[in-house]
């Protein structure tokens, strides 16, 4: 019996991971839509545009709203882009890099 929970349990946590998965490949890449872009908070503010995030129940991207963002100490945005592999395309998500590296 402790079997048994422990492989049901073990199957639930693969399944819950599976769901938290957001790679998704799509065979053409999305249109962007420009949203309009709110007031800069201060000059030390920059754009991070907005990146895609796949939706597995729908096997589509969807787009999220850029944001401004305040740089961290010596960190450079990297923007995000579209991959190409055999299975298709995928969105490689943005992040901030120390720079020099």
């Amino acid at each position: 019996m402790k079997k048994f929970i422990l492989l049901i349990s073990l199957a639930g946590i693969l399944l819950l991971l599976n769901a938290c998965s957001t790679t998704g490949y799509v065979t053409t890449e999305p249109a962007y839509v420009e949203y309009s872009r709110p007031a800069q908070p201060s000059s030390n503010y920059i754009w991070i545009d907005g990146d895609w995030v796949y939706s597995r129940p729908t096997h589509v991207y969807v787009q999220r709203n850029g944001y401004w963002s305040k740089p961290g100490n010596g960190r450079t945005y990297v923007k995000g882009s579209w991959q190409s592999t055999p299975q298709g395309k995928s969105w490689k998500k943005g992040q901030w890099k120390k720079n020099g590296r």
